[in-house]
């Protein structure tokens, strides 16, 4: 039995679709913001970040909810309702329409997360390296001196020296 869509299904998937691309957007920023190291933009990034992952939640939310509606199915754990579930429940004439607004969010969604992916292991190997150079600083500071004990090999055991060093050499 194929059934006409309601239109508040297309106008949500449009406007999550728009709010994805929008946050595509904001992680590429973030990414440029992460490499010049500006601390201002990357605040300012985050405030936006999160309250477009809110806006998104909520409109998912409006979505299961007129999903569940339009298929009479119930919000069970057992069996989650998703937007490829309408694809062979509308008719024809949307059909086309829904099925490649539904692969575009998927992969809206891939890039996001690839992308969020990336600047977290940025940021990782960058305090990383921050932490590996406070280590060096500080390691001058009350250390016993390094130096060189019998025939030629090194006299302390190094553990507390930083990653930067092994790595580089």
């Amino acid at each position: 039995m194929r059934q006409k869509i309601p239109g508040g299904i297309f106008d949500l998937l449009a406007r999550e679709l728009t709010l994805s691309r929008d946050l595509l957007s904001i992680l590429d920023l973030e990414q440029a913001a992460l490499v010049a190291m500006n601390l201002n933009e990357l605040i300012s990034l985050s405030r936006r970040k999160a309250e477009h992952l809110e806006v998104v939640r909520e409109i998912d939310e409006q979505l299961r909810l007129q999903v569940e509606q339009f298929t009479g199915a119930g919000s069970s754990a057992e069996k989650a309702v998703r937007l490829s579930d309408l694809i062979e429940l509308v008719n024809d004439e949307k059909k086309a329409t829904l099925a490649e607004q539904c692969r575009e969010l998927v992969e809206l969604r891939q890039e996001v997360a690839a992308k969020s992916v990336i600047n977290h292991n940025f940021v990782e190997e960058t305090k990383r390296h921050i932490h590996d150079a406070i280590s060096l600083i500080t390691s001058a500071v009350g250390e016993q001196p390094f130096g060189y004990g019998k025939a030629g090999y090194p006299a302390g055991r190094g553990i507390g020296r930083p990653n930067l060093i092994s790595r580089e050499v």
